[in-house]
């Protein structure tokens, strides 16, 4: 163990006090190992250790911590350490990490660290270990929050839960470890660099705001996802089983979701909007089973695809099934048109490999009702229109006119339409 985590007590808190009431700089580790609330307002030169389940160390508005490099920590050479405990760091506090060191490291089933307000952090956000209760806020036992207008200089290396919001940003990627599973919530903010989830461990990924700029990347693992709004540029590119539905937001670059093995992908989209680059896919799925055959599915019920840029269009291949619903819906040359659920004009190529053994379904029903209102609109006016009495020609034209529509309007279900390769 490194000296500085064997300091007795009383000096633990000789050195807190001098953190905490003096302006000079302290040139002193600072251990928090009790329970309370401790601030940091003054300049540390020092790195600091918070390990305590009911310590609370605050970064106040005239806070900084500034990291000494210490090659002999291995991992754990950092400017703040938080193995247990609650770390906050308010603007316009700051934590700032030596050359070779990162700035904020989470180890330990208990770290809690909130970035709020115009707190600034310069290197790199670690915690690459699993921790309990990841999934979910209300049972995560190692949480980061980073809210507000806080900036994070660096990537966020992390496993555990994670919220970001507001107009926080990450000047970095975020990239989960391959020793520990992710639950990211991402509300609002901005992330310059990748949201990449390697390695085989379980995510969670919601997204209903914010920014990934560097695209969705990732290797074999399970993502449970829902994306009701934000937006992700450069592609969402990974071999990772996805399960779950987009129904807002815009993804910029292309999808493909190519994986193998026991767990395949299965997506719901019903919104958003979609575009690719010229040359490449709209969206491209294909699935590989290892040992017994399982396949893969895509089902479309809304959405704008390629109202940009469609580029390619579609691509499937190998074991994925894909279904579409909508009306007026038909594959005719390659291409699919007719009307999602939604509204929203489809039209777009498909592409089919030469694995391709899936099954294409195109599930057509009635028109909505708004589709038609004109037409009765019109209807209705006419036979009022009526009662000047036109002349026998225009009478005429007018009954065929009228009679056409109401044949249009009264459109029958159409069925499903299922072919197989």
């Amino acid at each position: 163990m490194h000296a500085f985590e064997t300091h007795t007590k009383a000096a633990i808190l000789g050195v807190v006090m001098a953190a905490t009431c003096y302006t000079s700089a302290v040139d002193a580790t600072i251990i928090y190992n009790a329970a309370g609330t401790s601030n940091i307002n003054t300049s540390v030169y020092d790195n600091v250790l918070v390990d305590h389940a009911s310590a609370i160390v605050n970064v106040n508005s005239r806070g900084i911590v500034r990291g000494v490099n210490d090659p002999s920590l291995g991992m754990f050479n950092t400017a703040v350490r938080t193995r247990r405990g609650n770390r906050k760091v308010t603007g316009p506090g700051r934590i700032l990490a030596a050359a070779g060191q990162s700035a904020i490291n989470m180890a330990g089933n208990g770290s809690v660290v909130r970035l709020s307000s115009r707190a600034s952090v310069i290197g790199d956000v670690v915690n690459e270990f699993t921790t309990p209760g990841w999934r979910a806020e209300s049972t995560a036992i190692t949480r980061l929050y980073i809210e507000d207008n806080a900036r994070v200089t660096g990537n966020v290396r992390y496993a555990g839960f994670m919220r970001m919001e507001d107009n926080a940003r990450v000047l970095g990627s975020i990239i989960n470890p391959s020793n520990g599973s992710m639950s990211l919530d991402m509300r609002g903010g901005l992330v310059t660099g990748q949201l990449q989830m390697g390695g085989l461990n379980d995510y969670v990924f919601d997204m209903s705001g914010g920014s990934i700029l560097g695209g969705f990347r990732g290797a074999s693992g399970y993502v449970d996802m829902t994306m009701t709004g934000g937006t992700i540029s450069n592609g969402f590119q990974t071999g990772t089983a996805i399960t779950g539905g987009i129904y807002g937001g815009s993804i910029n670059g292309g999808v493909d979701l190519t994986n193998g093995g026991s767990a395949a992908s299965h997506l719901i989209i019903d919104g958003g909007e979609f575009n690719t680059d010229p040359g490449d896919y709209l969206f491209s799925m294909s699935h590989t089973p290892f040992g017994s055959p399982s396949s893969a599915s895509l089902d479309i019920y809304g959405g704008e695809f390629g109202y940009v840029e469609q580029g390619l269009g579609f691509f499937l291949d190998q074991f994925v099934d894909f279904s579409v619903y909508g009306w007026d819906l038909a594959l005719t040359g390659g291409v699919l048109s007719g009307y999602l659920l939604d509204g929203s004009w489809f039209s777009n190529p498909f592409t089919f490999g030469a694995g391709w053994s899936g099954t294409f379904n195109i599930y057509n029903v009635m028109a909505p009702m708004a589709m038609t209102a004109s037409l009765d609109t019109l209807s209705a006016f006419t036979t009022l229109e009526s009662h000047s009495v036109p002349e026998p020609g225009t009478m005429g034209m007018l009954a065929a006119c009228v009679l056409g529509m109401m044949m249009f309007g009264r459109r029958r279900f159409e069925g499903a339409s299922i072919f197989r390769m």
